[in-house]
């Protein structure tokens, strides 16, 4: 069609937007789990429209959507990663090789130690 240009830069203007969302993501290695389900309402949103540009064989609209259901599933699979990682996986700390345990012999600081005498006898 002669307005498909207008699709063309409606499919631009969706990628620009979430540069700044998978950057965020990206930067702050951080996800709010109650954004989650925002995006698998909008995953889904967006392969019905997919999905209608494919039956329809609308080069145009499936160039579009399709990008976008790609990016879609990326931003769900990175705001999935980091809740997970964030909220669900214990911390390990790390433990250096040479850890030292309780002295077998005292200290020079420490004082001595003597055994107690045995009045049994």
């Amino acid at each position: 069609m002669y307005y498909d240009y207008l699709m063309n830069i409606s499919s631009a203007l969706f990628f620009i937007c979430y540069i700044p969302e998978l950057y965020a993501n990206y930067k702050n290695k951080n996800a709010n789990l109650y954004n989650v389900p925002e995006k698998v309402i909008i995953v889904f949103g967006t392969g019905f429209a997919f999905s209608y540009a494919f039956m329809n064989a609308d080069s145009t609209l499936m160039t579009n959507y399709g990008a976008l259901l790609l990016l879609d599933i990326l931003a769900l699979l990175m705001r999935g990663y980091y809740v997970y990682k964030n909220n669900y996986i214990d911390v390990i700390l790390p433990v250096a090789d040479n850890v030292r345990t309780a002295p077998l012999t005292p200290e020079p600081s420490q004082p001595e130690y003597k055994e107690p005498l045995d009045n049994s006898i």
